[in-house]
């Protein structure tokens, strides 16, 4: 990568990946996936369901159907599968999601923290996605977590929402909550939008 593309200071954050391994992971928004249509931050088709080979999986973890162009070639991810990650609420001002404590703990029984920076990156990207409105793709450059109590039962609820969205930058926060509203953990997440 050169200075010349990037800039200097995100150089330094992606100095490692080179082209080829960047088309890997920008390619799970593809431009030929997204609608050209926008409806309250997410894209809409007038087919969205007809012919997606990952409909069944984006219904059941709660993708609205407007956005299902955009993850058409490969769905939420094995990840999110993993993890039990379901989104209740999709939009450039605001994604929402639960996931379950159990399947998810540490050695000690409690809400695993890796688990929760998983859940934090994953909420963050699809906010970035929605915000690249499909042409523009988001890969994380840097992301933090801090761990303010232990999730032990039941299911963990991520809320994500803006900080700064640039255009070739977003910044959101994620605070997660038990099913009591205590604050689990608070995340920040950048993302970088690469064209096309």
């Amino acid at each position: 990568m050169t200075s010349k593309r990037w800039g200097s200071v995100a150089t330094i954050l992606v100095d490692s990946l080179t082209d080829a391994s960047l088309v890997g992971m920008s390619n799970n928004f593809t431009e030929d996936n997204a609608s050209s249509i926008e409806i309250s931050g997410t894209f809409a088709s007038e087919q969205a369901a007809d012919g997606n080979p990952f409909a069944q999986q984006l219904a059941a973890h709660g993708v609205p159907t407007t956005m299902w162009p955009m993850l058409a070639s490969h769905g939420v991810g094995t990840l999110v599968e993993k993890l039990g990650i379901i989104f209740s609420e999709i939009s450039v001002d605001r994604v929402v999601a639960t996931m379950p404590v159990e399947g998810n703990q540490q050695v000690a029984g409690i809400l695993h923290g890796g688990a929760s920076v998983a859940l934090a990156e994953t909420l963050g990207s699809f906010a970035a996605a929605v915000h690249g409105k499909g042409a523009r793709k988001p890969v994380g450059v840097d992301i933090s977590a801090t761990h303010h109590r232990a999730g032990v039962t039941g299911l963990v609820t991520g809320v994500c929402t803006p900080i700064h969205l640039g255009r070739t930058l977003t910044t959101h926060e994620i605070v997660i909550i038990d099913e009591a509203g205590r604050r689990l953990c608070t995340s920040r997440i950048t993302n970088m939008l690469l064209d096309g």
